[in-house]
């Protein structure tokens, strides 16, 4: 699966499936033609979904591709498309106006320099090219200024760029270097420090972290004032596992740059990984305090943040404060799925079951082959008692991309057959539901629902009895084992007596009281062993941090 399918879920529109492959196999052409399609639809206006961050990353990519090329002149479609739906982003005015320079253009290249400088004054590229086009016009009195411009700004920015021609200045027309074309180009066609960048980052996407992380560290040790790089070396530190060291390299990127977001939100999600909830949110809380003033990162990681603080709302007590951070993002449902799934938790822990469930329908009518989200809809509707609707779903339950049989259908059947007061068919024992499969403790428990309702009330008493024995006990086991001990007709010990237990009630409470004390592992516990016996309580998976962040684990790869 691609590193966007494990963002946002397989399952996509073709288009879109089809776009990622391309992209990240390296065919950027076709990857323009199917990712427009998914990013603009009819609107021919992008979303700022992560749809249309990749279709912009695909323009980019093979503009750049054919700057390395003679065919420059076919780049400018490229570059013209994305700065004209993203006229804002001064790197794709720059890139369109070097590649008309590099093609002849070159009053139309110091138009799009200097759009691009009026949106960063301090864009070195930009800069650059300014330079570079004013010398082409013979305006070489213009083009010392920029030149100088560019020197000056090393004392507010630490690039590559300027530290090349910093030692060569201060720049007069008798010594402008004759070698600015070529390192226009090299710089902007991906030649440069920013190629290594790309490959140590198409290293780790294809699942080659030893050696992305070799690049990271090299790139570490040559420039390392550069919380950028400072910060991707801690995310493949990360991906490897490796978290002290990972933390300890975005805290050197975030002291080098306390408003760099990237790096804020890493380590959020490092201390997240790691079980800190609390401490994440309250690091985030602070930084965003902070950050008020501060240039917003990009789209999508503006959406990754959202959905990132959410979760740690949802962790720790304040589920109410979802919609605050997610709310306003257009189309979620498209776009980030799991964001939408999110807010249909929160809207189920805040007493808004109604809210929840159309939510969950959204999501099945969209994401047609994901069974997950056919699962909670039923879910949601079994505790409902609304027993068509089950069945309405289990209709249409996704076959294709399992592996093996996916028993989920079946227990749910069962749930249905004993809610209504049925006995259930007996389990397939061979029914396999691959990673997402019913647990042994769920099937006991169903079977214990079973024997109550056949009579067989001493039976019933001791399949609880082995669930209490493994450390499973839940109020609903006890509730059943209590009625059978009231009746049974078999041997039980005189002296037994129910075990103590959280109510069902109070399980979101008990999980949000242990995350904020920094006890989220036992948290953790509490709620993988419920969810063993009852999979179809959805608490179990609204307080489960990892179902929410294992799926964009990925993210900054």
């Amino acid at each position: 699966m691609s590193l966007l399918g494990r963002f946002l879920g397989s399952g996509r529109s073709k288009a879109y499936a089809e776009g990622v492959d391309h992209l990240e196999e390296g065919r950027y052409a076709e990857a323009v033609d199917s990712l427009r399609i998914a990013a603009l639809g009819k609107s021919d206006t992008p979303s700022g979904s992560l749809a249309s961050f990749h279709f912009r990353q695909a323009l980019l990519r093979e503009g750049r591709r054919l700057l390395r090329t003679e065919a420059k002149a076919e780049a400018v479609p490229y570059f013209a498309e994305a700065a004209a739906l993203w006229d804002q982003y001064p790197d794709l005015h720059c890139l369109l106006g070097a590649a008309h320079g590099l093609t002849g253009s070159w009053e139309t290249a110091l138009v799009e320099g200097r759009v691009a400088l009026r949106l960063n004054a301090d864009y070195a590229e930009a800069r650059l090219l300014e330079a570079v086009a004013l010398q082409a016009l013979g305006r070489d009195r213009e083009a010392v200024l920029s030149l100088n411009d560019l020197v000056e700004s090393g004392r507010r920015v630490d690039h590559w760029l300027i530290n090349s021609l910093a030692d060569k200045g201060p720049y007069q027309e008798s010594n402008i270097p004759d070698d600015l074309m070529t390192i226009l180009e090299r710089s902007l066609s991906g030649q440069s420090e920013k190629e290594e960048v790309a490959s140590a980052v198409a290293l780790c996407r294809a699942g080659r972290w030893e050696e992305g992380l070799e690049r990271f560290a090299d790139l570490v040790e040559r420039r390392p004032r550069y919380p950028d790089y400072r910060t991707r070396h801690a995310a493949a530190l990360f991906q490897m596992g490796q978290n002290e060291k990972a933390l300890a390299e975005v805290e050197a990127a975030l002291a080098l740059n306390e408003s760099y977001r990237t790096a804020v939100d890493l380590k959020g999600l490092i201390l997240a990984e790691e079980g800190q909830l609390h401490a994440a949110a309250e690091f985030l809380r602070e930084a965003d305090e902070k950050l008020q003033d501060a240039k917003p990162a990009s789209t999508h990681e503006e959406l990754f943040a959202a959905y990132l603080r959410g979760v740690l709302a949802l962790m720790t007590g304040r589920a109410a404060s979802v919609r605050d951070v997610l709310g306003e993002w257009p189309d979620l449902i498209r776009n980030f799925a799991r964001a939408e799934l999110l807010l249909a938790a929160a809207e189920h822990l805040t007493d808004q079951p109604a809210a929840c469930g159309r939510r969950l329908t959204a999501l099945v009518d969209e994401w047609t082959a994901e069974p997950i989200y056919f699962y909670l809809q039923a879910c949601h509707q079994l505790a409902a008692r609304n027993f068509q609707e089950v069945a309405g779903v289990l209709s249409r339950w996704p076959s294709a991309g399992t592996e093996g049989r996916d028993n989920r259908p079946l227990y749910l059947e069962g749930l249905v057959a004993v809610q209504q007061g049925r006995v259930p068919s007996a389990p397939d024992e061979t029914a396999d539901g691959g990673d997402e499969a019913i647990a042994e403790a769920a099937w006991t428990f169903l079977g214990a629902r079973s024997e109550f309702l056949q009579g067989a009330d001493t039976k019933c008493w001791w399949s609880c009895q082995k669930l209490v024995d493994q450390g499973l006990a839940t109020e609903g086991v006890l509730r059943l084992q209590t009625r059978a001990a009231a009746v049974a007709s078999g041997e039980i010990a005189p002296d037994w007596k129910p075990v103590p237990v959280i109510p069902d009630s109070c399980l979101p409470g008990a999980v949000h009281y242990q995350v904020n004390c920094g006890q989220a592992a036992e948290a953790a516990a509490m709620v993988a062993g419920h969810r063993e016996v009852h999979p179809e309580n959805l608490m179990g998976f609204w307080l489960d941090a990892s179902f929410w962040l294992d799926p964009v684990r990925n993210w900054i790869a």
